[in-house]
């Protein structure tokens, strides 16, 4: 008995021995695999985060991307001014409002900063950008980057200027992100956006992460743009296993490096999608016994205390192990769908408290789960949405139903967004509501696409052109009203034909082929096209064809616009002719008379053949104009025209080139002959009396002739030499042509010369006065002296006034010429009254074109007030022609003169339009008698009789007259017997300097 009992005994106690040591082998093996199962869940964690983090960057990065995108095109849409960098400016700000992460926007031209959104351009310079510490050039750009190009991180709230550094001592970390771009005319930009890194650190540190473990984002260079660790210490292994990665070419991997049979840490390498970035998670196992023993402590003490019933349940206790493991992963994995998933998800208890929102929420709107725990719904409500609405959503759902619609909400930074909703309530057992459930899909962009399509449809139905889509066999799909309007079709009758059906046979086949080669090749085509309306009537339109193209860049169809342009074609013939031809007479204008003076040139060459060409000037117009009136004038030069062109071939152009001046062109002439009969033609046609308004007006004209062959003369210099040839014939007395030769091409370019030395003849004070005295009849005393201008030219020695006085009337030089004499002779004057007791007043000469200009009565007033001296010391000589104007302003120009006591004197008397009514009408004193009538008045009865007639005029006038040009003793006798006048000539004294005046004056003293 003792023996079987010992052994029974010891087989019990090596049973309970066995079962001791099985069960502790057991609850040591159930432990460890809940120590690596422990390490397996940390490690698939950090898988997990891996993706999150790099899902986040990437959306974030690429939001980023289209924000500065915008930019770019705004940029590139336009020239680059202050005031388009202002509105972009503007539109950066913008972003940076829908865009926290965001810090700063800056703009960079050719390393100047041109925008920047922490400084007003308008009222702050610029601080140029610190490019060197951005990290772009370490950084340059990826093949897996669509545009971005990632510095390097660095420290402060802003990008540092220039000269500027990081302040290390900063909390705040920006990654620089750069994005090129160019201006519309083609320059280098860089756009710099500062963003936050602490958005996503902030990110990183909500998610469930141990604390011993480090989150990297780094870019493929081995640079970390954010750290959770010290990032020194796991540099090596991240880049090593980085590198491995982009070898392999895979996605994400893990790394792990172990002691003896337990991990010390991973490495979980996660690649960007889109960008040259990547996450990596370190994952630090040391402390993972620690963090079990923490979390298994209750289960370890039931252990402890119940060891033997541990033993007895150990199967029971590692099933129900499984069972809880598995569960705990299903609700994990339950749990990981609804916070991932990119719908918002609501549950609220059914009075509508929220109980639970997700992480798409928490994006979507801005408010934190805290934020809305215990709150309702309505804390998104913009006030937009009507009250019923909200009202039948509720009764709908109280009575167990779903409802699904659209609500207008408002984030929590204030910002309006659309978003779709499905709410369906909860129902127990017992069919009562516990709670409902919301999910929200954000329509924002939906929305703004189709308010898109109906501003297109709205464009499309209100645009005045026609538009016309058809598909890619050219069959039309749609038109819009103004296409009905324009072309007369229906939209019911034209849907399903082909554009043939406007054809207008005005084009050819190939036409239509160039069209469409161009349309193949470069998917548009624009021009002018003639088609049909429905009701056969033909007109001309502007159309624009462009091509749509597929995703494939194949052509689907085709879009047309175009517009009847029937008017603008009747208004371009309109603004053609006014361009072309002289509003009055209808003739070819200056304009289209070069442009067929060229043409002939180019036919003689051609045909070797000869053409002439007359320049034509009225005589006596202005006569007729100041006589009769514009009105009876614009009749005149109608009637010439049509006289004009009476006289020439219908292949020769006659043409009104301004004013009373003509040009014809006679083309391709045999002999000159033929030009001198079409010549001798309008003269006679010209001298026939015009009936304007009842009046009869007699005028005649001075034609100039350039013939031409094929020379290489140009246009402008046929019309100089026609010009020069008329003027020519107007000096040889008028009602005559004149053909040019190379003498009169020669005087001209001398008469340009001498005009460019009249210039530089007052530049250089070249001129200077002489004096010719006036005398008593008797020869005693000096009543008057008269300046004359000189010119010492230092080439051509001395130039008579003669010769340089009417080119520098034609020019317009007379008024600084006729200014320079007033104020010498003043001077003079002045001298006279200061040297002598009895002054002799002193005569000058002044031009018509002078009293044109109007302001010859100012400059005299002028000079007498500079040198102190009364009017009565100067006499004022005047030519007929100043008067026969007849215009108001030189009569109160000469009313100005008489006022201040200068006499006024008619010179050269008797050899114009004299008239006894202008010496009555104007203030004259003087009449000098022009030496013409005198140099023969000791032979010629004739001019006896007139110069003793204009001397008994003057007397009974009481006008004072001067006999110019006595040189004999002869005249002077015969002039003595006629009368008392002052008298002047050679006879008594050349024109002298002013010194030998004074001396003249003391010897007759």
């Amino acid at each position: 008995m003792k023996d079987y009992s010992a052994i029974k005994s010891r087989s019990i106690t090596k049973w309970i021995f066995s079962g001791v040591i099985s069960s502790i082998l057991l609850i040591a093996s159930v432990l460890w695999f809940s120590l690596i199962q422990s390490i397996t869940e940390r490690t698939e964690r950090s898988v997990l985060y891996a993706r999150m983090i790099e899902a986040t960057v990437t959306r974030t990065l690429e939001a980023l991307e289209i924000s500065l995108l915008s930019l770019s095109d705004e940029l590139e849409a336009h020239e680059a001014s202050p005031a388009h960098f202002n509105d972009v400016r503007e539109r950066a700000l913008n972003v940076l409002n829908f865009a926290p992460q965001l810090r700063q926007i800056v703009i960079i031209k050719n390393n100047k900063t041109i925008v920047n959104t922490n400084t007003d351009n308008s009222e702050n310079p610029i601080n140029n950008i610190n490019l060197e510490i951005l990290g772009f050039k370490k950084t340059p750009s990826n093949a897996y980057s669509l545009g971005l190009n990632i510095g390097t991180t660095i420290k402060g709230r802003y990008l540092p200027t220039t000269y500027e550094y990081p302040d290390e001592s900063a909390r705040l970390e920006l990654i620089p992100i750069g994005f090129s771009t160019r201006t519309h005319s083609g320059e280098d930009l860089l756009i710099i956006a500062a963003f936050n890194s602490n958005y996503l650190i902030r990110y990183i540190k909500d998610l469930d992460i141990e604390k011993n473990d480090d989150v990297y984002l780094i870019d493929f260079h081995g640079n970390a743009l954010i750290q959770t660790g010290l990032f020194g210490p796991n540099r090596e292994s991240i880049t090593q296993h980085l590198s491995t990665v982009l070898d392999n070419g895979e996605d994400e991997d893990i790394s792990i490096n172990a002691s003896s049979y337990f991990p010390t840490y991973t490495t979980t390498t996660r690649l960007s999608t889109k960008y040259p970035l990547a996450v990596a998670i370190v994952t630090n196992f040391e402390d993972t016994f620690f963090l079990w023993v923490k979390r298994k402590s209750t289960f370890l003490l039931v252990i402890g205390l119940a060891i033997v019933t541990l033993i007895v349940g150990a199967i029971y206790i590692v099933r129900m192990n499984k069972k809880a493991f598995a569960m705990r992963e299903n609700v994990h994995l339950l749990s990981e769908v609804v916070e991932k998933n990119p719908t918002a998800i609501i549950i609220t208890d059914n009075t509508g408290d929220i109980q639970y929102v997700n992480r798409s929420f928490e994006q979507i709107t801005g408010y934190k789960k805290n934020d809305v725990l215990g709150q309702t719904p309505r804390i998104l409500k913009s006030g937009h949405m009507p009250e019923p609405q909200y009202d039948d959503m509720w009764q709908k759902l109280k009575r167990g139903k779903s409802w699904y619609g659209e609500f207008h909400n408002r984030r929590k930074n204030g910002l309006l967004y659309w978003e779709r909703a499905s709410i369906s309530p909860l129902i127990n057992d017992d069919n009562e509501i516990t709670h409902y459930i919301a999910l929200k899909q954000e329509i924002t962009e939906e929305r703004k696409a189709q308010n898109k399509l109906r501003l297109a449809s709205a464009v499309f139905n209100a645009a005045a052109e026609a538009i016309l889509v058809t598909d890619a066999k050219n069959r039309i799909q749609m038109v819009n009203p103004s296409f009905q309007k324009i072309t007369g079709y229906s939209e019911a009758e034209i849907i399903g034909q082909t554009p043939a059906i406007l054809k207008s046979g005005k084009h050819s086949p190939q036409f239509y082929k160039d069209m469409y080669e161009q349309l193949n090749s470069k998917h548009k085509w624009e021009g002018e096209i003639w088609n049909k309306r429905k009701n056969g009537e033909l007109y001309p339109q502007w159309i624009v064809i462009s091509c749509r193209l597929d995703l494939d860049k194949n052509i689907e169809g085709y879009v047309a616009l175009f517009s009847d342009i029937t008017k603008r074609k009747s208004d371009e013939a309109i603004i053609l002719h006014q361009a072309n031809y002289d509003a009055l007479t209808g003739l070819p204008n200056r304009h289209l008379f070069e442009d067929r003076l060229k043409q002939s040139q180019k036919l003689c060459q051609r045909n070797k053949t000869e053409a002439a060409l007359f320049f034509i000037n009225l005589d006596r117009f202005k006569y007729v104009n100041d006589t009769f009136g514009h009105l009876a004038g614009d009749l005149l030069l109608k009637s010439v025209s049509t006289r004009l062109e009476a006289c020439i071939r219908k292949s020769d152009t006659v043409a009104r080139l301004g004013g009373d001046e003509f040009a014809i062109i006679i083309s391709e002439i045999n002999h000159t002959s033929v030009v001198e009969k079409i010549a001798k033609k309008i003269l006679a046609s010209l001298t026939q009396p015009f009936i304007l308004e009842g009046n009869h007006a007699y005028i005649s004209c001075s034609i100039g002739i350039v013939t031409h062959s094929c020379d290489a003369t140009t246009s402008e210099q046929l019309i100089a030499n026609a010009d020069s040839a008329m003027y020519k014939a107007k000096t040889k007395g008028r009602n005559r042509y004149e053909f040019f030769d190379k003498d009169l091409s020669t005087k001209n370019k001398e008469r340009n010369l001498l005009e460019n030395d009249i210039y530089n003849a007052i530049e250089r004070n070249e001129f200077y006065l002489t004096y010719q005295p006036i005398w008593s009849i008797d020869g005693k005393h000096i009543r008057s002296i008269e300046a004359l201008i000189r010119w010492q030219h230092p080439q051509k020695g001395l130039i008579p006034p003669s010769n340089f006085i009417p080119i520098a009337e034609e020019s317009g030089q007379i008024l600084a010429i006729g200014e320079w004499v007033i104020k010498e002779a003043c001077k003079f004057a002045q001298i006279l009254r200061k040297e002598v007791t009895n002054p002799p007043s002193v005569s000058i000469n002044i031009s018509s074109v002078q009293f044109m200009e109007g302001r010859v009565a100012e400059i005299i007033q002028r000079e007498l007030a500079a040198n102190n001296l009364p009017g009565s010391s100067l006499v004022a000589e005047i030519t007929e022609s100043v008067l026969l104007s007849e215009k108001e302003n030189i009569y109160t120009q000469l009313k100005e003169i008489v006022v201040v006591g200068v006499d006024l004197a008619i010179d050269d008397f008797g050899t114009g339009y004299s008239s006894l009514s202008y010496l009555k009408k104007y203030p004259i004193k003087r009449l000098k008698v022009d030496k013409i009538f005198i140099d023969e008045i000791a032979s010629d009865m004739d001019d006896q009789a007139l110069v003793s007639g204009i001397l008994s005029l003057a007397e009974s006038l009481s006008l004072l007259t001067i006999i110019e040009g006595i040189e004999t003793e002869s005249q002077l006798a015969i002039i003595r017997g006629l009368g008392s006048p002052m008298i002047q000539g050679y006879l008594f004294s050349k024109p002298i300097k002013g010194e030998q005046i004074l001396e003249l004056l003391d010897n007759k003293a």
